[in-house]
Formats: C-alpha cells, structure tokens, sequence
C-alpha cells in the first residue's frame, strides 16, 4: 500500500498572516512552542513588530520604589485570575528585578519603566540632580550606565528667591520611546530626556542623552508658568504632563524636542486625576473622573503635524465604576499609570495615613478599548509611584539593549574610585 504523501509545508508569509491574527500573545507564545520552525518565524525582529503595531503588550505587573527605606526596587507580579498572570509569573520567574546584575551598589530607585527598560537613579528627591542612572534589561539582564548632567548644561539650583532654595531646580529624568528606527537598528540605540523645571524662572529645560554618542546635549527651552505638574503619560509618540486642577497641559514632542502647550475640555471636573492615552486612528485620549468618582469619562482628539489640535475634544464614552463602589466602599481610588490602551488603578484604604498599620492597596486594570476592569494584584504597605510594566510573554521579548556591561563595570569602579566621599 503507498504511503501517503507529506503535505508541504505552508510558505512563511502565509504563517505570518496567521499568527497575526492571533488574540493574544499568550496564544503566539505557545504557537512558538510548537516547532523549531514557528519558533524562528515568531521571535524574528521584523513579524515581533508588526505583532507590536496590532497587539499591544499586556501589563505584566508594576514596578515601585517602596519607600526611602527599601533597598532594591519591589515587582508586584499579576494574580490570577487575570488573563495576563501565567505570562507574569514566565516573567517574575525568568527576569532579575532586584537588578543585581549591576554590579552597582543597592538603594535604586524606579525613574520610568518603557519598552522593557528600566531606568533607575540613586537619588530620589527631584530637587537632588542625579549622580548616574542605569538604564536596565531586567529579563535579558543588560544595563548601561548614564552619566551626570555637565555642570555647564544643568541649571543653577540657588535660587535668587528667598523660600524657593531647597526645590529651586526639579530633575524629572526619563526614557525616550523606542521608535522604528531604532528598532531596526542592531545596536539597539536608546535615549534619556531629562526634564529640568527651574521653578524660579518659570521655565522648563529639556536636555538628552543618547547612547549613540554618549553625552548629554541641551535640546530646547520652554517658558511654563505652572511650577508643578503631576502625572507623565506618553501617547502617539508624544509625552505630556497634566495638572489637576488647570484648563491645559504641557506636551513634548521628542522628535522635535519641542513643547506645546494644549488645552483640555472645559467641562471636565478641575478637581480630580487624569491620564493621557492612545486610543488609535491618530487620537489621543484623556481620561477623568464623572461626578463623585462613580465613572471615568474618555475625551478623544486628533492631531495631525507635530501633535497640533485639528478637531475639538469629544466626549467618547462613560466607564461605569461599580465594582469599586459597591464591592469597596471602604476604599478610595486614583489613577496612577497608563501603559497600552489601558489604566491602571489603586484602591486603598480611605484615611490610609491615620492607620497605625500598613494600608492595605489593591491594583487594578482597566482596558479603555473593551471596557473590562480586571484586578492586577493585592499589596499590603506603604507606596511610593507605581509604574506599570508592560511586555510580552519572555519568549516573545528579544533584548531591548545591547550588552554594556563591560562599560558599566569600569564606570562603577572608577566612579566609586574617585567619588567625593
């Protein structure tokens, strides 16, 4: 009897289209597990980007410095039963968070976390101008090291204004977003901004680092009449800081390094936290709280030419909040990150600062496309800023830096060699 004849083996671009049209990376993931040849198709740089643009990474888990006390950096991984805690808990276990693999001394502190890099300082108060930083690949164990900003760039902390001393200059450094050139590059380039608000001037410096060449440069100047802003988002390619209780925000563009100021809807509450996502179709959104915290309100824009307003804000669509409000009454909430489409949110205890004990905190996710809030984790402590860690699945995240460590180990010696004690 013949034996039957092998099928032949489908053409890669056609695997290709299949793979895209998976749901979630999780299914890509065990899609690569399958044979050496899925495996080879699905890790390649080129499809991983491609899947990028479509699929968005989950949030895998948060990253936060506990307290001034804490010695290494704390990674809350996702509990189950949220979809993302198998591919977490690949990555708690394959990934080295404490960041010993350094060579650096303990007492890092989280400055961003983006596109799988993490940025750590030593320093901690903003109004203290950092030593270096580490740029980091917590999951393929890479670092760089960032030196200090030259004396001649960073602006003079004294301030002629009496009772503006201590906080005179505030360094807000953190990382550049990768972009597809970038991506395409072997060297893997990467870049630091680091904000430099001169609250005596009412003005903004921006200044940059780049691997390429390895020095800091000044890169734009901006007069800000508000002093303080509170919360980084980055979407559609653009970073922007927003205020609580004012009618604009302030944008950078990080081609162009320049910033813009825009405004916000007037008929959002002027109280209240809000975020800046990207919401697709070249639109940005901007999240609220509705009436007594009962909702989250989704506006949207489109920009066009450098992120300039082309339409007026609208009002895309009410998230009701329910689960916080009749599940943890005893409990208040605030927005505290913003990663792929999605909010991330924290619970905690109300009059959490007159409680002798720990308060306790419970994370949760909230997806702004289909509107699903799930829980992210449980955590029992006292909290510092959170940021959201989103990646795909170990297999499916090739190295996001070249290997620096060389460098980096000179660098540490002779820096602890010659430091000023």
């Amino acid at each position: 009897m013949a034996s039957p004849t092998e099928e032949p083996p489908l053409p890669d671009e056609i695997l290709e289209d299949i793979f895209l049209r998976l749901d979630e990376a999780a299914d890509l993931a065990r899609a690569s597990a399958a044979c050496t040849s899925f495996r080879r198709l699905v890790c390649a740089r080129p499809f991983l980007r491609r899947f990028r643009s479509l699929h968005p990474p989950p949030i895998l888990g948060c990253l936060e410095t506990e307290d001034l006390a804490s010695e290494d950096p704390l990674f809350h991984p996702v509990d189950p039963p949220n979809r993302s805690a198998a591919a977490s808990a690949a990555l708690a276990q394959a990934a080295d968070f404490t960041f010993s693999f350094t060579n650096h001394c303990k007492w890092w502190h989280v400055r961003d976390v983006r596109d799988s890099r993490v940025l750590l300082a030593k320093r901690y108060f903003a109004s203290q101008c950092f030593e270096y930083l580490l740029v980091c690949d917590p999951l393929h164990r890479r670092y760089a090291t960032v030196p200090a900003i030259p004396a001649d760039l960073r602006p003079d902390s004294s301030s002629p204004r009496r009772g503006l001393r201590p906080c005179a200059v505030e360094f807000e450094p953190f990382l550049d977003a990768v972009s597809e050139k970038d991506e395409e590059e072997e060297d893997l380039p990467f870049r630091v901004i680091c904000n430099c608000n001169v609250r005596y001037e009412s003005k903004w410096i921006a200044l940059v680092f780049s691997s390429v060449t390895g020095k800091w440069q000044a890169a734009t100047t901006f007069e800000y009449k508000y002093r303080s802003l509170f919360g980084r988002y980055y979407a559609r390619n653009c970073f922007y800081w927003t205020h609580s209780d004012r009618n604009s925000m302030l944008m950078l563009d990080p081609c162009e390094m320049k910033f813009s100021v825009i405004a916000v809807p007037p008929s959002i509450h002027r109280d209240g936290d809000r975020a800046i996502v990207d919401v697709g179709e070249n639109k940005i959104g901007l999240v609220t709280y509705g009436s007594e915290k009962l909702s989250l309100e989704l506006f949207s824009t489109t920009m066009r030419n450098n992120s300039v307003n082309i339409e007026e804000w609208q009002h895309d669509k009410t998230i009701p909040l329910e689960l916080f409000s009749t599940t943890m009454p005893d409990y208040d909430q605030s927005i505290c990150g913003a990663a792929s489409g999605c909010l991330v949110m924290r619970c905690i205890e109300k009059d959490w600062y007159k409680i002798p004990k720990d308060p306790e905190s419970h994370f949760f996710v909230v997806d702004l496309k289909t509107l699903l809030v799930e829980r992210l984790y449980r955590f029992v402590g006292s909290h510092r800023s959170v940021f959201p860690y989103a990646s795909f699945p170990p297999p499916l995240s090739p190295p996001s830096m070249k290997r620096y460590e060389l460098f980096s180990f000179y660098f540490a010696v002779l820096y602890r060699w010659y430091a000023v004690p």
